[in-house]
C-alpha cells in the first residue's frame, strides 16, 4: 500500500487520483521532486525528476522493489522498461487520436484540390489550423 511508503516522505502532497508528489529522500531535495502513484491494480510507480533511480529512493528508506507491488510480489510486471514502452505507446495512442480530425481535415482540403474546387479563406484557415495542430503534436 502506498501509505507504508509515504509514511516515511517529507512534504507529501495529495494531488488526487492516487497519485502523490514528495521531497526525494535520495538527493537534497527541499522542492517535491518525487512522484508517486498507486495504480489501480495496486503497483506503485515511482520517478524522481531530478534523475534518482527507483532502487535508490527505496534503498534510502529501507525498502526494496517488490515493496513498490501487492503483496510484495511483482506478480506478472516485467520490469521498468515494459512500463515506459507501454506508457509511451498509450501517449502515441492518446496523441494519434487528438490529431486524426486534422488529418481528414487535410485530406478534404486535398480531395477539393484535386476535383480543382478551390477552397473557401474560412477553409483554407481550418486547413492551417489542421496543419499547424498535426505539426505541433510531432514537435
Amino acid at each position: 500500500m502506498i501509505w507504508k511508503i509515504l509514511n516515511l516522505l517529507e512534504k507529501v502532497q495529495d494531488k488526487g487520483h492516487g497519485r502523490f508528489v514528495a521531497c526525494c529522500p535520495a538527493h537534497e531535495d527541499s522542492d517535491p521532486s518525487l512522484a508517486l502513484t498507486e495504480t489501480r491494480d495496486g503497483r506503485i510507480l515511482i520517478h524522481c525528476f531530478a534523475g534518482c533511480s527507483p532502487q535508490d529512493i527505496l534503498e534510502s528508506v529501507g525498502l526494496t522493489m517488490s515493496d513498490l507491488f501487492p503483496e510484495g510480489g511483482l506478480g506478472d510486471f516485467k520490469g521498468w522498461e515494459q512500463l515506459k514502452a507501454e506508457q509511451e505507446g498509450r501517449l502515441k495512442q492518446k496523441k494519434e487520436e487528438k490529431i486524426s480530425p486534422e488529418k481528414t481535415v487535410l485530406e478534404l482540403a486535398a480531395g477539393m484540390r484535386r476535383k480543382g474546387e478551390r477552397l473557401s479563406p474560412k477553409d483554407l484557415e481550418r486547413e492551417r489550423q489542421a496543419y499547424m495542430r498535426i505539426r505541433n503534436a510531432h514537435s
